[in-house]
């Protein structure tokens, strides 16, 4: 019997490209909601919209990743009947991949909610925007204009990493909901005592980071033009 005569079947993503897609995912709600609240508890500094997102923040920041990722996974299963394990559907249906992301979402949310608060309100309280109020522009175009775009430039130097960093994966979130990701390939191989996938997943992870901090640097000098990599000699 020739049993190494098969046809191989490819029609599933391959460990980096599960997890990219569901890292790209994650983030792109975390921002679509980190963003928008953050604002919210800085316009709202001190009421109840802000005391309820700190009560969000602190709840992820005091809890450990394991414990809400199975509370979440509960709910989700008991409430909406979702899968609770990614292979129950496979990554052809749409339904395996939403607890995992919003599980991986959780604390993105809360950290760009409680950074972008902090940048809004220091911003908020800076003396350029004493001198417009009094220049008579009124608080939409004092915000829109002077607050959001100076307080958004320290968010945009995470994004490059948040997209990079989806190429690694997730250990706790890949192990929770059975996804095969490239998450669990670090702690496999160091179980297995396998140096060279060790030695080649860490350069991995090491070229993937310096990138991240490279063009977060090229992104936040191509949004504040103040920002340069040159300087003219003297």
């Amino acid at each position: 019997d020739h049993y190494a005569s098969f046809e191989t079947q490819k029609n599933q993503p391959s460990m980096i490209g599960t997890s990219f897609i569901m890292g790209l995912f994650a983030m792109a709600v975390a921002y679509i909601l980190g963003l928008p609240f953050g604002v919210l508890m800085a316009r709202n500094k001190d009421k109840f919209a802000d005391k309820l997102g700190m009560v969000y923040i602190i709840f992820i920041i005091a809890v450990p990743s394991l414990a809400y990722i199975y509370l979440f996974r509960y709910l989700g299963t008991t409430l909406f009947n979702l899968p609770s394990v990614f292979t129950t559907y496979g990554p052809g249906d749409v339904r395996s991949w939403i607890l995992p992301i919003i599980s991986l979402a959780l604390p993105s949310i809360a950290s760009l909610m409680l950074w972008t608060r902090r940048y809004v309100v220091d911003q908020m309280n800076s003396d350029y925007v004493k001198f417009a109020r009094s220049g008579g522009l009124s608080e939409s175009e004092i915000f829109s204009k002077h607050i959001l775009k100076n307080a958004i430039i320290p968010i945009v130097h995470g994004i490059p990493g948040s997209i990079l960093g989806a190429l690694t994966g997730a250990i706790i979130t890949e192990r929770v909901y059975v996804v095969p990701g490239a998450g669990n390939l670090l702690t496999q191989a160091i179980n297995k005592y396998d140096n060279s996938v060790i030695v080649g997943v860490t350069l991995y992870y090491a070229i993937l980071s310096v990138t991240s901090l490279i063009l977060g640097d090229i992104l936040m000098s191509m949004v504040d033009p103040r920002i340069s990599f040159s300087s003219k000699a003297r």
